[in-house]
């Protein structure tokens, strides 16, 4: 009897057996989880001590604040920086061509290079996952807080990864690459709240507009992880003034969607589009017709 087998990405396969055969890749986890857990316990006894001698939940929010913002920056810094190379690497090294005549699609090659590049990162998020445990032992944060956050730190990953493999399909150099990424992150995470911001303050404030702030103006914001954290963060510690604010209402009504569940929905999207314009931009054919396209 033929048993089914199910296929696995190969440029995904390739990355992760030459990256795991190799010692770096468990020593980097236990020096990541053993820092994070060295300054977690560092944390926790510089805490402020009840009367029973328990852990007051300030300190445990702070810790758990604190975690998380480890796990942000470790995205936002290291996931463009793994992909932006992946395919303008390839082309540097002047192998793009013989990956691109196997018979691979051109969707799973940006694909499998997309997640071989952020394995490691995924493996490291992953692996501190007994480690914000901690937290379960004093009762601020629930198990499926930690399982909306992990998500999140997926999704969000993908997407500045997919950035990355965006800006390295469409230029020359690594380097002109990674910046560009970088530029373009800062943008839509902190650019969007600053225009949207702005926006309010200067052109509908001195109006005197009558629309409250619930109803509008905000919705370039949607596309901000930052904002989408915060969003986030205020849902699962009870602090629902960024919720409140910046959430979806219909008719003067809240809808119950968040800020953070529309900013996860667009970043699919947007890791999406990336990827196929990516996939275009690889394909020999595609640019061929553009060139013939342009010169006519």
């Amino acid at each position: 009897m033929n048993k089914k087998v199910f296929s696995i990405n190969p440029v995904l396969v390739r990355e992760m057996k030459v990256k795991m055969r190799t010692w770096k890749a468990p020593l980097l986890i236990c020096f990541y989880d053993m820092v994070l857990i060295l300054l977690v316990i560092t944390l926790m006894n510089m805490g402020v001590v009840d009367s029973l001698g328990r852990i007051s939940e300030e300190s445990i929010v702070t810790v758990y604040l604190f975690m998380i913002a480890i796990q942000c920056t470790l995205i936002a810094l290291i996931a463009p920086a793994l992909t932006a190379g992946c395919i303008s690497g390839e082309r540097e090294k002047q192998t793009l061509d013989i990956l691109l005549s196997t018979t691979m699609k051109h969707g799973s090659i940006v694909v499998g290079k997309l997640f071989a590049s952020l394995s490691q990162m995924i493996l490291l998020i992953v692996s501190s996952l007994p480690i914000f445990s901690i937290v379960f032992l004093y009762g601020s944060i629930g198990a499926r807080e930690i399982m909306e956050l992990f998500i999140y730190y997926i999704i969000t990953a993908v997407l500045m990864g997919s950035i990355g493999v965006f800006f390295s399909t469409f230029t020359q150099r690594s380097t002109v690459a990674t910046v560009m990424s970088y530029i373009f992150i800062l943008f839509i995470c902190f650019g969007t709240i600053l225009i949207s911001m702005a926006y309010v303050r200067i052109l509908l404030m001195p109006q005197g507009n009558k629309f409250g702030p619930y109803e509008h103006n905000y919705w370039l914001m949607y596309f901000s992880p930052a904002a989408g954290w915060g969003s986030l963060m205020s849902a699962q510690l009870g602090e629902g003034v960024t919720n409140r604010i910046y959430g979806l209402y219909l008719n003067g009504k809240h809808t119950g969607i968040l800020l953070w569940h529309i900013n996860a929905m667009l970043d699919m999207l947007i890791s999406a589009l990336l990827l196929w314009l990516s996939a275009l931009r690889i394909n020999p054919a595609r640019t061929r017709l553009f060139q013939l396209k342009s010169r006519k």
